[in-house]
């Protein structure tokens, strides 16, 4: 059998088998399969054979188009969702070469595109209000989203990171969570008091017996199965539509944390540990953002209102209405040396 009639589905299990057996966290294994499955959809959609004849560098270049103008749930997609979606696909093309089963790694010149970094607006508090004014916390899935929206706006926590915290990860008696974030590198949380109550109120009142004891996850679906990441996503999809927020996805309640951590006061060295990040590299934006908000909360602090310098409106003067030039005061615009030499 020729190698280039395999199928890329065959190739992809293989490839996701040797993820799992290198170490690899189920939520890279995830993402490999994830932007691997749109590629292989999108070939079928064009009608064209999904086989390994068709992992080609001119292919991957359309498929990358296909990207940056394809919808999804918050509009065009962002160019770190595009360039993680082919940074999957040159991964893939060099595994594929490694094993032998191309004479050249078909991808290596297919070029990552740029990410644009865009002015991250956080949640303000009437949005935040709003977002759980939206939810009622007297039903199963209402407390369910409550505690899960409190959460992620009081840590951080990414969307994979919640949906896989685990049952016994969750401490509220020492109001911290344990999460396996990105490398498979465990790192503890801390959250406040008001989050506390959410978890907890869930916790005691409202969740149910997990399907079975396969099932270890925190949250779960009313049957008592663990939640998967579409799921939140589409989740907060409605709390969006509801809540009109229309901007609201789950890394909008990250970015939201990693800010207001600062401006309450953080250490940006905490907050790096905090969002599982491996170097200040990666929080030297949140540190500019929240400057930026800083500066705008400074508005109080303007000397000139502190001055009391008294209203411009409460005093007036005469003008000169013959004066063509329209001028306040009489003897502007006039040698006033001169003038006092004529009086002499």
């Amino acid at each position: 059998m020729d190698r280039n009639d395999l199928t890329l589905k065959s190739l992809i299990d293989h490839f996701q088998l040797h993820n799992r057996s290198d170490g690899k966290s189920p939520r890279t294994v995830g993402w490999y399969n994830e932007a691997l499955g749109l590629f292989t959809d999108w070939l079928h959609q064009q009608g064209i054979p999904t086989s390994l004849k068709h992992l080609e560098e001119d292919r991957a270049r359309e498929f990358v188009l296909y990207l940056q103008t394809r919808n999804g749930l918050w509009g065009k997609a962002s160019s770190h969702t595009v360039n993680n979606r082919v940074r999957a696909l040159r991964a893939f093309s060099a595994w594929v070469h490694r094993l032998g089963y191309t004479t050249k790694d078909r991808l290596k010149n297919l070029g990552v595109p740029k990410v644009t970094e865009k002015m991250i607006e956080p949640l303000t508090a009437e949005e935040v209000q709003k977002i759980f004014g939206s939810i009622n916390p007297n039903t199963f899935m209402g407390a369910r989203n409550t505690a899960i929206f409190s959460l992620m706006l009081d840590t951080g926590l990414r969307l994979s990171e919640t949906v896989f915290l685990r049952y016994e990860d969750v401490r509220l008696e020492d109001r911290y969570v344990k999460v396996l974030g990105k490398g498979n590198k465990e790192r503890i949380v801390a959250f406040g008091a008001v989050c506390l109550r959410a978890l907890a109120r869930y916790l005691h009142h409202y969740r149910v017996e997990s399907a079975g004891p396969e099932v270890r996850e925190f949250f779960i679906s009313i049957d008592g199965y663990a939640m998967t990441s579409d799921a939140l996503r589409s989740l907060t999809e409605r709390v969006s539509h509801a809540a009109d927020v229309s901007r609201l996805h789950p890394h909008l309640l990250r970015h939201t944390y990693a800010t207001e951590f600062l401006l309450n006061g953080g250490d940006v060295f905490l907050l790096k540990q905090n969002l599982g990040h491996t170097t200040l590299a990666m929080v030297e934006r949140y540190v500019h953002i929240a400057s930026q908000r800083a500066a705008l909360m400074s508005q109080r602090l303007s000397p000139l209102d502190q001055f009391k310098v008294p209203n411009s409106r409460r005093f007036s003067h005469p003008v000169n209405r013959d004066d063509a030039r329209g001028r306040i005061y009489p003897n502007s615009g006039r040698n006033t040396k001169a003038k006092r030499y004529e009086s002499r």
